[in-house]
């Protein structure tokens, strides 16, 4: 029988598949939920989730 892997294992492997995806940018888990920096650019959310679909639309709009 397997057991589910817990809720820190779980955010480790969301948090390292989201330094993946957004090379270059440090995540911080806080208080308030997380945020991601870059340089001087600060964006905060709360939920990795949501901070992630906020770094999708950044970055298309800095490509597109």
């Amino acid at each position: 029988m397997t057991t589910a892997p817990s809720a820190d294992l779980v955010m480790e492997r969301l948090l390292e598949e989201a330094a993946r995806e957004f090379p270059g940018w440090a995540f911080e888990r806080h208080h308030a939920g997380w945020t991601a920096a870059r340089d001087d650019l600060r964006l905060t959310r709360p939920s990795l989730a949501a901070l992630r679909a906020l770094l999708r639309v950044h970055r298309e709009a800095r490509e597109g």
